[in-house]
């Protein structure tokens, strides 16, 4: 039988993150490395071989959708799509119309990643929300109890930290960001990761604290979900107080949302809703880590 799939592409600094959906089903997740330098043809032959791995052999790509926040790759994802899979790609964008209000001062600024997680966490979650996203860079994400993106903050990733402390002095080396036994290191390697990792909750945890703080009126008295995701989330959220989630595959269910409402169809198997149903919902959190604030 063959199953019809949507592949949702997410474009970051880093890597770009494949998801094949089989309707609201993530059937599988893959990471390629980001480069510039690659040709559509390329990307094309990549995506096309891991959507034949892990039983996706008897999938057909019938939609694929992007969200990038490196231009320079646009390009070469529409032509793989177009070349390899015989569809237009579907971009989104700050001017997509996915039914999210940017009341931001610079709108078409806002990255792609950040107005997916928002829109995943709107409709999986609910709002008002904070999304961290811990990825190349953190970001900061909120959104109030109507639902509009208000903005957020956006921090050095801790591993750009590390790199850049390595680049930038003479005899410090770069290394890998662990949460250490103790804060007072007693070799350099161990000074460096208790620096980047308890400077850096330190740092979450303002930014977090002044958000949320700044969100009440936003908030209008209703709860804020505060949902971590990105690769790094793991490391850092059970020492970061206020999240209740872990969501990892949210840009991705962003995209998944997008296209539905871009592309003007849902792919579902036969049985299945659309749209908000409690099931999308029951889905996504249970494949959520539930945690006491």
């Amino acid at each position: 039988m063959i199953h019809e799939v949507l592949l949702a592409i997410d474009v970051g600094n880093t890597n770009v993150t494949v998801g094949a959906f089989q309707g609201e089903k993530l059937l599988n997740l893959w990471r390629l490395g980001t480069d510039p330098k690659k040709t559509a043809d390329e990307y094309g032959a990549a995506l096309r071989a891991v959507v034949g791995l892990n039983g996706s052999g008897t999938s057909k790509v019938v939609g694929v959708v992007y969200g990038s926040v490196v231009p320079a790759l646009n390009p070469a994802f529409e032509g793989a799509a177009k070349r390899y899979f015989g569809v237009d790609a579907v971009a989104v964008t700050p001017e997509s119309p996915v039914g999210i209000a940017l009341k931001v001062d610079q709108p078409g600024e806002v990255g792609a990643d950040r107005i997916l997680n928002a829109l995943a966490a709107i409709e999986l979650v609910g709002a008002p929300a904070i999304v961290i996203d811990f990825g190349t860079a953190t970001t900061f994400d909120c959104i109030s109890a109507k639902g509009e993106y208000l903005g957020g903050a956006i921090l050095l990733g801790p591993k750009m930290q590390a790199a850049a402390l390595a680049r930038c002095t003479a005899k410090l080396p770069e290394v890998d960001v662990v949460k250490p036994k103790k804060i007072i290191g007693t070799t350099t390697v161990g000074c460096i990761q208790a620096g980047l990792y308890h400077g850096y909750l330190g740092m979450l945890e303002r930014v977090l604290e002044g958000s949320l703080e700044e969100m009440k009126p936003a908030a209008r008295g209703k709860k804020i979900h505060v949902i971590a995701t990105g690769g790094l989330a793991p490391l850092f959220m059970h020492d970061l107080k206020g999240v209740h989630r872990h969501m990892p595959d949210l840009t991705l269910q962003g995209l998944r949302l997008a296209f539905a409402t871009l592309a003007g169809r849902n792919l579902v198997r036969p049985g299945r809703t659309h749209g908000r149903t409690a099931g999308v919902q029951k889905q996504t959190r249970n494949r959520a880590e539930v945690h006491k604030a």
